[in-house]
């Protein structure tokens, strides 16, 4: 298997596939119309990736940098081809493109949800992948998600870094909420 990605633009073919995908994928509290990804299509830091095996659509990622890290948010796979080595190829080839500590949050699993397997499973696959948690959380829109981070070791200012980035954009506005130990 060898993965290929384009850059999704407003003029993508498969930019159907794609809302598809982002309507399957995340909840509709947490989800972001293509438009807003789409606005960053021109700036040297953000990229809308489309990953293809072959002819078919895979999957994509949203992603913003900064010299020291980049952020991946809105990573998805198509419902029927989870499970099959996609996620890992798709996080070992941003990571070989960026060459920087990749940032990225998941749904915490200490809170009350209906889709905790869901979430375990989340979690595993990407501590599987070699990310670790950063102790800490990002908080916005009475949302909360545990950052991880996979590199050598979570760099607070990179991370506040790019999201300020998204809030000049007025995205969202964040905190970052640390766990005390005796939260573990």
């Amino acid at each position: 298997m060898s993965l290929t990605s384009q850059l999704i633009t407003d003029a993508f073919p498969d930019l159907d596939k794609v809302e598809k995908l982002n309507k399957e994928a995340f909840p509709e509290e947490e989800r972001v119309p293509l438009s807003e990804f789409l606005r960053y299509q021109d700036r040297d830091d953000a990229h809308f990736f489309a990953f293809y095996n072959q002819e078919e659509f895979v999957g994509f990622a949203f992603s913003i940098s900064n010299p020291k890290a980049f952020y991946i948010s809105f990573f998805a796979i198509m419902p029927h081809l989870r499970s099959h080595g996609y996620g890992k190829e798709i996080i070992e080839k941003l990571t070989d493109f960026y060459q920087r500590t990749m940032f990225l949050e998941v749904e915490r699993l200490d809170e009350e949800c209906d889709n905790l397997e869901q979430r375990k499973a989340r979690m595993d696959f990407y501590r599987q992948n070699g990310f670790k948690t950063a102790n800490a959380f990002l908080e916005y829109d009475d949302l909360s998600f545990e950052i991880l981070y996979r590199g050598d070791h979570f760099d607070e200012e990179a991370y506040r870094d790019i999201f300020q980035k998204l809030q000049d954009e007025h995205y969202f506005d964040f905190h970052i909420e640390y766990r005390r130990f005796s939260d573990h």
